[in-house]
């Protein structure tokens, strides 16, 4: 599998315990179309290699609330790519927390994830 990044992204929405859209630094000319006022391109990430509980359960509520914890909408963070979903629409990532710490990794050792294969 070929990765791309890491890249420095700037986190703008967390929707649930495994989903969140980045603003991804592509190191792009803000002239470019498809991108942002600040040069940024914004993606829906799903977070690679973890499966949080669906939003709709008070499980997927409490994972989204931890998710909260770790990154918030304005946060740096950096991102891998490890290509588009099996959906299509959003792109599987790794993400790095602005402490360096990885986020699957700090999902999963609160239990509010799961391995996902």
């Amino acid at each position: 599998m070929t990765l791309f990044g890491p890249y420095p992204a700037r986190c703008d929405a967390v929707h649930d315990g495994d989903t969140m859209t980045l603003s991804i630094d592509l190191g792009f000319d803000h002239l470019i179309s498809g991108l942002d006022f600040d040069g940024r391109t914004r993606l829906a990430c799903r977070i690679f290699g973890i499966n949080a509980p669906e939003l709709s359960t008070d499980a997927g509520k409490t994972a989204l609330a931890y998710a909260l914890t770790l990154i918030k909408p304005g946060d740096r963070c950096s991102v891998v790519s490890h290509g588009w979903d099996k959906y299509g629409g959003r792109f599987d990532g790794t993400v790095t927390l602005a402490d360096g710490s990885d986020f699957a990794k700090r999902m999963l050792d609160a239990l509010q994830a799961v391995v996902y294969p």
